[in-house]
C-alpha cells in the first residue's frame, strides 16, 4: 500500500502528469454523460435490420449473466493492474474516451435495426445507467467487445493479459449468441480501439509525454 501511494505521490507532483490526469478524467465524464441524450435519439431512430449468416450457425441463447461476469471481473482485474501504474491508467481513460466517441459518430453514420431474434441484453449498469430503459439500437461497433479489447491492450504482458485476450473472444461469440450484435459490429471493434489508442499515444508524444511503457502495443 505504501509503494502505490509513493507511485501515485510523484506522479501527482508533475504538473504536466497532474494536467493531463485532470483533463482525462474531465474529458471521460463529459463523454459519458453525453451518451444520455445520444442514446436516447439512437433508439428512436429508424434504421437498416441486416442479414447476418453467422446466425445461422450460432443457435440463440440469453448469456446475460455470462457476459454481465466476464466484464465486469475484467474490468475489476484491469483496475488492479492498471492503478499501480497512473500513467496507463490516464492513457486507459483517454483511450476509452476516444473509442465512445467513435462509436457515437459510427452509430450516426450506420443507423441499425437490432438482428432479428434479439435477446435483450439484461445488464443492469449499461443498459439502464444512461436512459434508464432498455438500449438495443447502440450497435456498430460493440461497445463490450471494444472495452474488454482496450483492456487487453492496456495491460502488461503476462497470464492476465492473455487471460484479456480470451475474454475478448469469449465475449465476441456471447454477444452474436444473445443477437445484440451483427458479426461486422463485435469484428471492426477492436480496430477502432486500437486506433483509439494509437492516436492518443501519438497526440502524448506531438506534446512532449513519453510513451515507454507501450513500446509492445
Amino acid at each position: 500500500m505504501s509503494r502505490l501511494k509513493g507511485t501515485w505521490l510523484t506522479f501527482w507532483k508533475s504538473p504536466d502528469q497532474r494536467y493531463e490526469f485532470i483533463f482525462a478524467a474531465v474529458v471521460l465524464t463529459v463523454v459519458m454523460l453525453s451518451t444520455v441524450p445520444f442514446l436516447t435519439q439512437i433508439e428512436l431512430r429508424p434504421g437498416v435490420q441486416l442479414q447476418d449468416p453467422i446466425f445461422n450457425y450460432l443457435p440463440a441463447r440469453d448469456l446475460s449473466d455470462l457476459i454481465f461476469y466476464i466484464l465486469y471481473t475484467a474490468l475489476l482485474i484491469g483496475f488492479v493492474f492498471l492503478l499501480p501504474s497512473p500513467e496507463r491508467l490516464v492513457v486507459a481513460f483517454e483511450a476509452y474516451a476516444l473509442f465512445v466517441i467513435m462509436r457515437m459518430i459510427t452509430m450516426t453514420l450506420v443507423p441499425l435495426e437490432p438482428p432479428i431474434g434479439l435477446i435483450p441484453l439484461v445488464d443492469p449498469v449499461l443498459s439502464f445507467m444512461y436512459t434508464g430503459k432498455q438500449v438495443n439500437k447502440d450497435l456498430f461497433f460493440s461497445g463490450h467487445t471494444a472495452t474488454m479489447y482496450l483492456l487487453y491492450l492496456m495491460l502488461p504482458a503476462g497470464i492476465y493479459r492473455k487471460l484479456a485476450f480470451v475474454g475478448v473472444i469469449v465475449m465476441g461469440f456471447c454477444l452474436l449468441f444473445q443477437r445484440v450484435h451483427y458479426t461486422v459490429d463485435v469484428i471492426v471493434a477492436p480496430f477502432f480501439v486500437y486506433g483509439s489508442l494509437r492516436i492518443v499515444l501519438r497526440a502524448r508524444s506531438a506534446v512532449g509525454f513519453r510513451n515507454g511503457i507501450f513500446e509492445n502495443h
